[in-house]
């Protein structure tokens, strides 16, 4: 019984595109996976937390002041901009006895500006003061964007009081203090969860000096989103990875083809010179490399070392197409030659989809 051996044409058009293909499918998966990893890479203020030896330490005259955050709308909500104006009610749960409203009405948030406050409107609930502000206030957080366009977010709201130290008063909550009016976020982010913690916070005044230290209460609300939808990804990509493929259907062509090889890498190179000012105007203006970036770093690259080769390939073709036409040569010594050129060719073109394969699947997914 005999065994048919298969025989590899790698310098054949048809082997060629079927290469182009696994790339594409290669590609595809690399992104799918991306999609589905959570990327939440944002950093969030550590605070000390409070426990019983805490309070202990913190003196017999510290007094618990309960307090929550519900958020009843989004005047404004852009994450690639990092500016976010929250419509809120904060309030409060106290002992008159023990502190005065005028001391808790003192409250702020860390790295936000108050645009609004209410005079609190006070209720008397079980011998305790509940108090509640109507507050309207601009958050600049520290969002991290080296997965954009692929990355999930956590927004975090610290609320403090700069006017007492936690030996006069702490800040408890717990996870039903916080709450936000359903269905207000952007469609193109979708709603995760909340958390919430309350501590406080050691300022060092000066570092050679202990006993100039700072002692301040906050509660950090966390309001965490994931990405929703893929019309951003799509519309930075495929721009992108279409002109890249104009790059390598130049390897596809035959290598009589001058025109064509050299028109294709061209218009590749110049199509992403020019599609970066357009996605320059979609991402977040930040001092580091994002993925995005990276691919499109990438695929420039790529683009440019295409080009290159068939800007040399195609010239020597030319110059040697015409040697042999001066010296009459027969034309089984241009068909070898065409079939070298066409082999090396063939060889750079599986070289450059290994490295496009490796290089995006290491960028989204490590």
């Amino acid at each position: 019984m005999k065994i048919s051996k298969i025989k590899i044409n790698i310098v054949s058009a048809k082997f060629k595109t079927f290469v182009l293909f696994c790339v594409t499918l290669i590609l595809i998966a690399s992104f799918w996976l991306t999609l589905k990893k959570t990327n939440m890479t944002d950093t969030i203020p550590q605070l000390n937390p409070i426990n019983t030896k805490v309070i202990k330490d913190f003196g017999p005259f510290t007094v618990n002041v309960k307090t929550g955050m519900f958020i009843k709308n989004f005047p404004s909500f852009d994450v690639i901009k990092n500016d976010f104006t929250i419509d809120a009610i904060i309030w409060f749960e106290f002992n008159a006895d023990e502190i005065p409203l005028e001391t808790i009405e003192k409250f702020s948030f860390d790295n936000d500006k108050i645009l609004y406050k209410s005079s609190p409107d006070i209720k008397i609930v079980e011998n305790k003061i509940f108090a509640r502000f109507n507050v309207i206030y601009n958050v600049k957080t520290s969002l991290n964007f080296h997965k954009f366009p692929f990355e999930d977010h956590q927004i975090s709201l610290v609320l403090s009081n700069n006017f007492v130290t936690p030996s006069e008063m702490y800040l408890t909550t717990d996870s039903n203090s916080f709450q936000i009016t359903p269905n207000i976020i952007p469609k193109s982010w979708k709603f995760k969860d909340l958390n919430v913690n309350s501590g406080y916070l050691n300022l060092d005044l000066d570092k050679q000096d202990k006993s100039k230290k700072v002692i301040v209460p906050k509660t950090l609300f966390t309001l965490n989103i994931e990405k929703n939808g893929i019309r951003k990804i799509l519309i930075i990509f495929i721009p992108l990875f279409a002109s890249t493929y104009l790059s390598l259907f130049s390897f596809v062509m035959n290598m009589a083809n001058v025109v064509g090889k050299f028109s294709l890498s061209i218009t590749a190179l110049t199509a992403l010179i020019g599609y970066r000012f357009v996605i320059e105007q979609m991402m977040p203006q930040v001092g580091y490399l994002t993925t995005t970036d990276m691919i499109y770093i990438l695929l420039l690259l790529i683009s440019l070392i295409c080009f290159i080769f068939q800007l040399l390939i195609t010239r020597l073709f030319m110059l040697y197409s015409e040697e042999i036409k001066n010296k009459s040569a027969n034309s089984i010594d241009k068909q070898n030659f065409t079939n070298k050129l066409e082999q090396i060719s063939s060889i750079v073109f599986l070289m450059i989809s290994l490295i496009l394969n490796l290089s995006i699947a290491f960028i989204l997914l490590f």
